[in-house]
């Protein structure tokens, strides 16, 4: 009678574990695109793409990021410049930040360095840029001639007119001279 109620208590100890798992310990926490992946991690799909974008825009990506905006900005890297572009056949800088916008927000913004200033919902501060605002750089003059996309940890994407799409350092020499004022579209 003793085994019979051992066997009992065992079917119904292996019949909870079947149906509730194990024990829970927690929420599982996955590292940061740069650590090595985790078995820990639920979605390794996405630790790979951000390992990825991470490697291919130069910056350290975790879950945090807009994957949509780094997706759309990894993709056009290297397309070549092309005054008055619109496509990955040429861009030039202000066609780059618009297209991104359009395409990731579904905001439309001119085809003008100049006149985009005007369509900034605020202006930022230097040290308050985030992902996305639009930077503003005056290399012709007095006149904006220049804009790009700050990515993050002073990195920002831009269509440079040697190297096309590319990612360069805000603090570099030729662009902190250059530097006029950052602007942010949404909030």
């Amino acid at each position: 009678m003793r085994k019979v109620g051992y066997m009992s208590v065992f079917f119904v100890a292996i019949f909870w574990l079947f149906v509730n798992g194990t024990p829970d310990k927690g929420p599982e926490i996955c590292p940061p695109a740069q650590s090595p992946a985790s078995s820990c991690c639920k979605d390794t799909a996405l630790q790979i793409e951000l390992s990825r974008l991470s490697d291919k825009l130069g910056i350290s990506l975790d879950t945090t990021c807009d994957i949509s905006l780094m997706k759309t900005l990894a993709s056009w890297l290297g397309t070549p410049y092309r005054h008055a572009g619109n496509s990955y056949k040429g861009i030039d800088c202000s066609g780059f930040v618009s297209k991104i916008y359009k395409d990731v927000y579904g905001i439309k913004l001119t085809h003008s360095s100049r006149s985009m200033i005007t369509e900034m919902k605020e202006r930022v501060k230097k040290n308050e840029l985030q992902t996305g605002d639009i930077l503003f750089f005056k290399i012709h003059g007095r006149r904006i001639s220049h804009v790009g996309i700050y990515l993050k940890d002073g990195y920002f994407i831009h269509a440079s007119i040697s190297s096309g799409i590319m990612v360069d350092r805000l603090s570099a020499p030729y662009y902190s001279r250059h530097y006029y004022t950052a602007g942010r579209v949404i909030g």
